[in-house]
């Protein structure tokens, strides 16, 4: 472990043949393979630069980001990952990336390779994920403002996705808790004690002493959130710091949809703000109402953000813990693991 997925002698595939039926080939100037970008999804990416599109005539210098999705990824899912961000960038959201269809193949924005690995082709969008270096509130609220512009106009896809029912995302925190007390804590804990890696280990000891006695205390908020029926139209699912992309004061960029789906919106909210200003209250209530400005928030909403919130840090630390000590999986360089770590034992200790 301390290597990254894609990085262990595996060859990297030739994008060429998948580029040129995105792109004339005789636009292509540059190809820059990305790895998985310090992501965990299972994706392989490259910057790609152009001189040139469409029927060949000369523009200029255009950015792209190719993308091979992970083995197994379901293409009618893609596809309605796809007509959602092709539909918000309809509406001059320009800090969403939408998809670009196949030459001569209006509508068609995927192509699956020989080897069944779908892949797409999108704007490669300018900025810096760096708000944790400048928090200042002019960011926060841009921050803010692009969710609540993304979740306005992606609700409003024709035909409708939004609906009200009990949130997917409240239901599928219940059935985690309920697993972990049901005897996944018990055998996480022992996987931890056998031991992978020092500095590893020494971490997971901590979660798991900070999550032991607030993981029953979840259920009861849960179970009662779980009777709502709540509006539920296109989610984010996976918004935080290092998706939200800054030229200077604005956004510039949300990326990586791959979490898309039909949920509350109430989550993308509270996984951003914990990600963003974590247990900051006074910060908190200024994002609360920075989005507020463009879709208010009631104090239901307010409270089932605070709970989402608790539970995604709580179950997103043990999440990691499963992964690592009993599914095993490569989750890339471990001083990036690390990291992460850190981040959520810094919020859980607050």
């Amino acid at each position: 472990m301390g290597r990254g997925r894609y990085d262990r002698g595996m060859a990297i595939p030739d994008p060429v043949p998948v580029l040129n039926q995105f792109l004339h080939a005789t636009s292509l100037r540059r190809t820059q393979p990305l790895g998985n970008a310090g992501g965990w999804s299972g994706s392989l990416l490259w910057r790609i630069q152009t001189d040139a599109l469409g029927a060949g005539l000369p523009t200029s210098p255009q950015q792209f980001c190719l993308r091979r999705w992970p083995d197994g990824t379901s293409p009618d899912r893609l596809r309605f990952i796809h007509q959602i961000l092709t539909h918000v960038a309809a509406q001059r959201i320009d800090f969403v990336p939408a998809p670009v269809p196949l030459l001569g193949r209006t509508g068609v924005t995927l192509v699956q390779s020989e080897d069944n690995y779908l892949w797409d082709l999108c704007p490669w969008l300018p900025g810096i994920a760096d708000f944790h270096a400048r928090p200042t509130r002019q960011r926060l609220a841009a921050a803010m403002r692009a969710l609540a512009r993304f979740h306005t106009a992606a609700a409003n896809h024709q035909p409708p996705v939004a609906s009200t029912a009990p949130a997917p995302a409240i239901v599928e925190r219940i059935d985690l808790v309920q697993q972990l007390l049901s005897g996944d804590f018990d055998r996480i804990e022992a996987a931890v004690h056998a031991g992978l890696d020092a500095n590893l280990d020494l971490r997971a000891v901590r979660v798991l002493a900070l999550c032991r006695n607030r993981l029953a205390a979840l259920s009861p908020g849960l179970e009662s959130a779980a009777q709502l029926r709540l509006p539920l139209s296109p989610a984010i699912r996976d918004i935080h710091h290092d998706h939200v992309l800054f030229t200077g004061d604005e956004v510039t960029g949300l990326i990586d949809f791959g979490a898309l789906r039909i949920d509350t919106p109430l989550a993308d909210i509270a996984r951003l703000v914990g990600s963003l200003v974590g247990d900051d209250q006074p910060a908190r209530d200024f994002a609360l109402s920075a989005y507020g400005q463009l879709c208010p928030l009631s104090d239901q909403d307010r409270h089932l953000i605070d709970l989402l919130d608790e539970a995604g840090l709580l179950l997103g630390g043990l999440n990691w813990l499963r992964w690592l000590y009993l599914e095993r999986r490569d989750m890339g360089p471990l001083r990036s693991i690390l990291k992460r770590l850190d981040e959520i034992l810094s919020r859980l200790i607050r």
